[in-house]
């Protein structure tokens, strides 16, 4: 049996390897939620993780790579939940109502979320693309909810209101905004419903 596959202490070399970059994951999160993306360095995630300098380059090309799969992570479960929600909600502007209010608490709940979706990719090229691939996603899911007439018009509605709630919500942590997390997601449904309406 090859290497890769021979178990170590009842765990094979491909459960160990993704035991490993999950490590990695975790420890890149808590930096950079903590401290901002610069500061995740490989040697600091490996330090933080627990583990030898070598072990970084089995899972990640680079510093980068690693910050789009964190990125790409709590995206994917923010979205996982959203989705779950708003499938439950009858109508189109509860749909909107429900989902901002998610969106919101998500925030609130966790200020690295905020970080690393809303303020943080700013800093690296790589990460603002990836931000504005999000926001088209967002917008995507939108239209696939909603099923506006004009789908165009639509959409940059959406790009615009989105731009919005993500400023909203960084002022709020930044407490600027004396407002609830119950407040904040209304006024920002509100806000979002009076721009895309006249699309629904």
């Amino acid at each position: 049996m090859g290497s890769t596959t021979r178990p170590y202490r009842g765990r094979t070399a491909e459960e160990r390897r993704a035991e490993r970059r999950a490590r990695l994951l975790a420890a890149a999160l808590e930096l950079w939620g903590d401290q901002g993306w610069a500061a995740v360095t490989m040697r600091g995630v490996c330090a933080h993780a627990g583990l030898n300098d070598r072990y970084f380059y089995e899972s990640f090309a680079d510093v980068e790579q690693l910050l789009l799969a964190v990125y790409d992570q709590a995206l994917r479960d923010l979205l996982g939940y959203v989705e779950r929600v708003v499938a439950t909600a009858p109508t189109p502007r509860e749909r909107i109502r429900t989902g901002m209010a998610v969106f919101v608490h998500a925030m609130a709940s966790d200020s690295r979320r905020a970080r690393i979706g809303l303020a943080e990719p700013a800093g690296s090229p790589a990460l603002e693309q990836r931000r504005r691939d999000t926001y088209h996603l967002f917008a995507r899911l939108a239209r696939d909810w909603l099923r506006p007439a004009d789908e165009e018009a639509f959409t940059v509605a959406v790009l615009f209101a989105l731009g919005g709630v993500g400023e909203l919500i960084i002022n709020w942590l930044g407490g600027t905004l004396a407002l609830t997390p119950d407040e904040l997601a209304d006024r920002a449904s509100g806000l979002v419903l009076g721009v895309i309406a006249p699309y629904l």
